[in-house]
């Protein structure tokens, strides 16, 4: 708690006394150009006066745009208003996604959208691939929430098309990366149980004629409930934008990550069974339940480094275009009487990714690129041994987009290809493309619906195929969203696979196939607000419940002469029965909780959060032996003050 009200003090200290000034439209810079001077007429002044008039250069900076025009987006006001405590938890409106949690503040949870979790999913942030290259996976608590302005999901037939791995999914998050003429300053906190607390500060200033800089910093800490389970993580960004141009601008980025947590492997169940006579209840028992890794510590450090160029070459065009250098560690430490384990995974990638759309009265094409150089040294020691493994390799992929626009947009098909190769050196390559083609229909503007169809390449002797079905409804007061989709012979791409194809070992991976169907859908009358999500997954789900529910019941109106915006009711979430996945004998029964939530903005300007989590005090887990958390208060305030 200490090292988060000094980072406070260090934040604000930044921060000059502010005046409130709601900005709505901040994406117009006016800028003063003095190297205009106009001599004024004396003729009618006794005492000659040259009058100057300044002429105004009006910039307006160049904003990225979604890799695709038929993607789901969660806009940045639809998770303003809910209670969240890092980034995965901003997917949870989507309808096909569900969290494998484990309870603890802090821990790796693992995210499954469209069925498929870790080594499946593709995470970008404005198009740059934030994936570990050696386990091709994410732990989104790496990811800065408050820096995101909207979350991009493609849909799965073209998950394939972004990153350097063929993964069947695709989530880019979009940075906030707007300018404003005066100086900008948003702070957020939150508190909760356990000494659980969160701060983040963002700053943001004109420093030079056409010269943008920016800086953001958070930190989140939580305190041990259950052994080894404490956790401290910071993290750090920082822009400074050059805007040359209406038809150019330039970034150059720095991003920093910290994370030192307690991973204790959950509750040793076998232990606290021998040692218990009722081990159901002593397993949410912080003094009584025994962990299975006490010491076990990792910590993460990575350093990002970039240079993004934004520019309308032509008209009607757009050119995204980024280098990137990418450090990271990941320290795991296990330290205990008789033996210690340590694992060292160092990523060092150097790479780039361009993404340029072009448009004309009847087609549209969007073309990406991505080239990188990866290098990963993995090292394993305990006791009795110490063993080292490198892996390089160089990658690049080109992929393409054409669509048509029928009927002034009401049908727009579109063909999708994508080339990737893989240079493992030794004389060892991958060549994995793919295709595919789906089609978007809007017999009005509130309706549309969407079919598409998808085959790629991941080994020699493997495809992967997708089909995905699709219908949108909204209106002012009602939106509906159904989704259904296939996935089949799908191979998660790790180091592991490396290492077979490398090695030329016989390989020998689980193949993921699976389907669902997935529901969104809210209603608002008069004052109240109706939602729900569900999704339902098939006989071949792996590590999925057949059923999922969320559904809330809210107040959400403007009040006090449209001064407060105010979100503020109940959130039911259940979960089915989960089989196979975590092991082969092991299922986790259905679970339910009920969470009271409310959220104000005042003037548009601050937010004040209230949460009564678990309000009936439910003792489950989703994953075992992972107890969820208790029934918590945690309450919070976001302020955006301008000058």
């Amino acid at each position: 708690m200490l090292k988060l009200l000094s980072s406070f003090v260090l934040f604000a200290a930044f921060i000059l006394p502010q005046e409130v000034d709601s900005l709505l439209k901040q994406d117009i810079l006016t800028i003063p150009d003095t190297n205009f001077v106009q001599i004024g007429d004396t003729t009618a002044v006794s005492d000659s006066i040259l009058t100057t008039k300044v002429r105004v250069d009006t910039l307006a900076p160049i904003q990225g745009i979604p890799l695709t025009d038929v993607s789901t987006i969660i806009n940045k006001r639809t998770f303003l208003f809910d209670q969240y405590r890092y980034t995965g938890d901003l997917l949870r409106p989507f309808s096909l996604n569900f969290v494998k949690d484990y309870g603890f503040i802090g821990y790796p949870n693992e995210t499954f959208i469209y069925g498929v979790g870790n080594s499946g999913i593709s995470y970008l942030q404005d198009g740059v691939f934030w994936n570990d290259r050696y386990t091709n996976s994410l732990d989104l608590n790496l990811i800065q929430s408050e820096n995101i302005d909207s979350i991009e999901i493609v849909p799965s037939p073209r998950g394939f098309l972004y990153g350097p791995y063929n993964n069947p999914v695709t989530v880019n998050f979009i940075t906030r990366d707007f300018i404003s003429p005066q100086p900008y300053a948003r702070i957020r906190y939150y508190e909760g149980p356990d000494g659980e607390a969160m701060f983040d500060g963002k700053f943001s200033t004109m420093v030079a004629k056409r010269w943008n800089y920016s800086f953001q910093l958070t930190n989140r800490s939580k305190d041990e409930t259950y052994q080894n389970t404490d956790l401290s993580i910071w993290q750090f960004n920082t822009k400074l934008k050059y805007l040359l141009s209406n038809s150019i601008n330039f970034q150059a980025f720095y991003y920093y990550v910290d994370k030192e947590q307690g991973l204790n492997g959950g509750i040793d169940y076998d232990s606290l069974s021998r040692s218990s006579d009722d081990p159901n209840a002593d397993l949410y028992d912080p003094i009584a339940a025994p962990v299975l890794f006490p010491n076990q510590k990792l910590d993460i450090l990575q350093h990002n480094v970039g240079l993004r160029t934004l520019a309308k070459p032509f008209d009607n065009s757009q050119l995204d275009l980024s280098i990137y250098y990418r450090y990271g560690l990941e320290e795991l430490r296990d330290g205990n009487d008789t033996a210690d384990y340590k694992r060292d995974l160092e990523n060092k990638t150097v790479g780039g990714a361009l993404d340029y759309r072009q448009e004309s009265e009847f087609l549209i094409l969007d073309l990406f690129a991505t080239y990188e150089e990866n290098n990963s040294n993995l090292l394993t020691e305990n006791y009795f041994q110490s063993t080292t493994q490198e892996m390089k390799n160089v990658h690049y992929s080109v992929s393409g987009v054409l669509s048509g626009n029928i009927l002034n947009n009401r049908i727009v098909p579109s063909i999708f290809y994508k080339y990737d190769s893989k240079d493992f050196g030794n004389g060892i390559s991958s060549n994995n493309p793919g295709f595919g083609f789906d089609i978007k229909i809007s017999p009005m503007e509130i309706m549309n619906f969407y079919i598409g169809l998808s085959k790629f390449n991941q080994l020699e002797d493997n495809d992967a195929d997708l089909l995905e079905l699709g219908w949108r409804l909204q209106t002012h007061y009602l939106s509906l969203d159904l989704k259904y989709f296939e996935m089949n012979n799908f191979i998660p791409y790790v180091a592991d696979l490396w290492s077979m194809i490398l090695t030329g070992a016989e390989i020998g991976y689980p193949v993921y196939s699976t389907k669902g169907i997935g529901f969104v859908g809210s209603y608002k009358f008069w004052i109240l607000l109706v939602d729900a999500n569900c999704s339902y997954y098939f006989d071949e789900r792996v590590s999925l419940p057949e059923y999922q529910l969320t559904s809330g019941l809210y107040i959400n109106d403007m009040f006090f002469d449209n001064n407060l915006d105010l979100k503020a009711g109940f959130k039911f979430y259940y979960t089915g029965e989960i089989e196979r996945g975590f092991s082969a004998n092991t299922s986790v029964e259905p679970t339910n909780k009920l969470d009271f939530n409310l959220a104000g903005e005042i003037q548009k300007v601050a937010i004040f959060y209230f949460q009564w989590e678990n309000l009936f005090g439910n003792e489950y887990y989703i994953t075992p032996y992972y107890p969820m958390p208790v029934r918590n208060i945690k309450f919070g305030l976001a302020w955006e003050l301008f000058n």
